[in-house]
């Protein structure tokens, strides 16, 4: 049995977690607003986490069904990472709008997954030039200008998007 203390430090714990999901659901595609990076961090786990789950039992399925399935739950899962993207750019103080950028990664990685995983059907594909890679490449710089934007500090103060989510984050979690 646990003492009293105790009791009340795990009660906090899971105060404050349940308060996080809450917030993280009302928010998982909320394209308004602004986000802290320390929001962008327990996104990326809780979001590691969803897929994980999600994938875990699609590992029975045959390849090439597991391949749609996986594609399905990476298409459902990129709209909350535009979200969250785009309010991490409303914190700067830039438009949203530059989170289109990251459109191209979705198609050009699932078509990469494909040719991966369905050279085993098409075995010319392993030794065919690929027509995107020249575009892959290109995915490089634009990743690269993603993570910078991402993890940016923030302007501080109001904006023309809210407020300022670290001054009102004790409110907030």
């Amino acid at each position: 049995m646990l003492s009293t203390g105790m009791e009340g430090g795990l009660q906090a714990i899971l105060d404050k977690a349940g308060r996080l999901s809450g917030r993280f659901a009302r928010e998982m595609v909320a394209f308004q607003g602004r986000a802290r990076i320390v929001d962008l961090v327990y996104f990326g786990l809780l979001i590691s986490l969803i897929e994980f789950l999600l994938k875990l039992p699609l590992q029975g399925l045959p390849w090439d069904s597991s391949w749609f399935a996986n594609a399905a739950v990476d298409i459902v899962l990129f709209v909350p990472c535009l979200a969250l993207f785009c309010r991490r750019l409303h914190d700067q103080g830039l438009s949203g709008w530059w989170a289109v950028a990251l459109l191209p990664s979705l198609p050009v990685n699932l078509y990469q997954s494909y040719r991966a995983v369905f050279a085993v059907v098409h075995h010319a594909w392993l030794f065919e030039p690929d027509p995107l890679d020249r575009w892959t490449l290109l995915l490089i710089p634009l990743g690269l200008v993603v993570v910078v934007l991402a993890l940016r500090p923030g302007k501080r103060g109001a904006n023309r998007y809210g407020a300022d989510p670290r001054e009102t984050s004790v409110l907030r979690t």
